[in-house]
């Protein structure tokens, strides 16, 4: 992969895999020139950052191991670098309050990057190149950790460079990925050579963040600092169908569950999930910032006739395992991939606080774990609005994932085509090309709930992103004039499945049925279809599919197409994009023929394997 010779903004680029064709993310839009005091991403007072020959090219996208950019020489001190933006993009709209209280403490994470990237991406490339010797033979976290993690001596040097700035580490995560840390706002004003402001938004709500990209020593090896702002914040993509909402155009009927949703049953039937398989043996996750209440779990379980399975709680950061708002969002998560993959040996509730570092902190603990190899994310944001510092360390943990065969599924949003609510954009996590983004479609059923129709749902999330540069398992010639997507940038989403409230799923939450959907509900769909995967892939010698979108684009473009997905063709659109044939930024490649798609990722039905204790095969 070429060295970038025009960037934007310095930065300190991300870490990305070659496997996949894959750019890093891109800038904030902040300059280098020197600015006057009190612009948010300008030069702090008393340094002057001299770039030199740093052209501009197109906004918003960097390329791949450009590696850190010398942006000062300090007079007393080691050459700084200045990184990626910290800068929260929403704050060029906020009201500055001025400098932040400097005795306040914060905790931090100070995020760092990969060593020997060249050769991970080779690595990675090889695992997901069919007829290569190493295909699908992904690493452990330990293995990851010894070739590609900072060593325990770049650990130390950071801890110590830190001491010395008056920044007080508190911990190493398992990985050596995350070194966490406290310091008062002075401290880190220092370390960073920037200043923390307070800002205000249009109503009147308090934030905090860097006025000044921060910069650092230059020989740290050191890709991000996390919790210098807490403008960031995650949201669900749940929707509850409301009663005002009127039937779906071409929904010949209602489900068989309560409230009128569909069942695990009626999903079964309408998919055509394999009958063969239920995940006995694999293990699930899914990521959350709220709680849940296990009694809703055992009820849908119970009601449903599944396995009595007790989800398992991982609490990140020591957060308080207690279900608030998001409590709909974790509840339809935990139930829908269930529904899918009842025979599941575990589902792992990774549980984290919703904050810049927490988000990364709950990724990076299953990455660390590995015990997961079909995870879903419903938890996002609009992808312009998450500073290139998240970005960057979200990729970081993604590509990670990939090198160890996991397959993390994000819902691709609820907003149709433009996620910010008023431009043409997508959601992040979805957009990033490690992870499979899973789009939307309201689904018809016949009276006996097998498979109608469908169509795209107008609120599904999809498009073109503005940060990450289109991965080989995107080539230009699937993605048709027609289609109105991209042939330079990543189109999302991957894939699809019915997400439309209106034809939502009947969910057990806080002790009562309702009816929900959003795409919130088509990623641990997609979840579960893959740990039926996984089970026969397994069990016929294959092992874990890992990153599914390398395998999609076999399945697209192959002969098992037709007997595999659902091409959604209608010319329906999320607001903006068509479904037209083949892929698009609509549906994807569409929704799963059940049966068809299995055999197509295992290479034909394995047998039928025996059930687990407590249950029967199948949904």
């Amino acid at each position: 992969m070429s060295i970038a010779k025009n960037l934007k903004t310095p930065v300190l680029v991300a870490q990305v895999a070659l496997a996949f064709g894959l750019a890093a993310c891109g800038g904030d839009g902040g300059s280098s020139d020197t600015s006057s005091a009190g612009t948010a991403g300008g030069t702090p007072p008393g340094n002057t950052c001299s770039v030199a020959s740093a052209s501009r090219i197109a906004p918003q996208v960097l390329s791949a191991n450009a590696g850190p950019y010398m942006v000062n020489t300090a007079k007393d001190g080691p050459a700084l670098k200045k990184f990626a933006s910290h800068i929260p993009k929403a704050v060029k709209s906020f009201s500055d309050q001025g400098k932040m209280d400097e005795t306040q403490q914060l905790p931090v994470t100070f995020a760092l990057g990969t060593n020997n990237q060249a050769e991970l991406d080779q690595q990675i490339s090889a695992m997901y190149q069919a007829g290569s010797p190493t295909y699908h033979q992904y690493m452990t976290p330990e293995e990851f950790r010894a070739k590609y993690a900072p060593t325990a001596d770049q650990v130390e040097q950071v801890k110590s460079y830190l001491i010395s700035q008056g920044v007080v580490p508190t911990s190493v995560d398992a990985g050596q990925m995350l070194v966490h840390a406290t310091a008062s706002v002075a401290s880190l004003n220092s370390a960073l050579h920037t200043e923390i402001h307070q800002y205000k938004d249009s109503k009147g709500t308090a934030y905090f963040a860097p006025a000044y990209e921060i910069q650092a020593d230059a020989s740290m090896p050191i890709q991000s600092v996390l919790g210098l702002q807490n403008v960031t914040k995650a949201h669900g993509h749940a929707i509850k169908k409301t009663a005002s909402a009127g039937p779906t155009t071409g929904k010949s009927t209602t489900g068989t569950g309560p409230d009128g949703g569909y069942a695990p049953a009626d999903l079964a039937k309408a998919y055509g999930w394999p009958t063969s398989v239920n995940g006995a043996g694999q293990t699930l996750a899914v990521f959350e910032l709220d709680g849940f209440v296990q009694s809703d779990i055992a009820e849908y379980e119970s009601h449903n006739g599944l396995p009595a399975l007790v989800p398992t709680i991982k609490s990140v950061d020591n957060t308080p395992s207690t279900a608030g708002g998001g409590i709909a969002e974790v509840t339809l998560d935990i139930e829908l991939q269930l529904a899918v993959a009842p025979g599941a040996s575990q589902l792992l509730v990774y549980e984290g606080q919703n904050s810049e570092q927490g988000i990364i902190d709950v990724y990076q603990a299953i990455a660390n774990d590995n015990s997961a190899k079909e995870i879903s994310t419903s938890w996002g944001s609009s992808e312009d609005s998450i500073s290139t510092a998240d970005l960057q360390s979200e990729n970081t943990v993604f590509t990670q994932m990939a090198a160890q065969g996991q397959s993390i599924f994000s819902a691709a949003g609820d907003s149709g085509a433009e996620d910010d609510g008023s431009s043409l954009s997508i959601d992040d996590p979805s957009g990033q090309p490690s992870v499979t983004a899973v789009g939307g479609t309201t689904l018809s059923v016949n009276s006996d709930e097998s498979y109608a129709s469908e169509t795209t749902w107008t609120d599904g999330g999809g498009g073109v992103s503005s940060q990450w540069t289109i991965p080989s398992y995107q080539p230009a010639s699937i993605i048709s004039a027609a289609s109105l997507g991209s042939t330079a940038m990543r189109n999302i989403p991957d894939v699809s499945v019915n997400a439309d409230p209106d034809s939502g799923y009947s969910i057990f939450v806080s002790g009562g049925w309702s009816t929900w959907g959003g795409t919130s509900a088509a990623a641990p769909v997609w979840a579960g279809f893959t740990a039926l995967v996984n089970q026969a892939r397994v069990a016929n010698g294959s092992g874990v599919i890992g990153l599914l979108n390398a395998a999609l684009l076999g399945v697209g473009t192959g002969s098992s197409y037709a007997t595999s997905f659902h091409d959604i063709s209608d010319g329906s659109t999320n607001g903006h994009y068509p479904a037209v044939p083949g892929f698009d930024d609509a549906t994807g490649w569409g929704t799963p023929m059940g049966q068809g798609l299995f055999n197509a990722l295992t290479g034909g039905n394995p047998g039928t394997p025996a059930p687990p204790t407590g249950g029967a095969g199948g949904c």
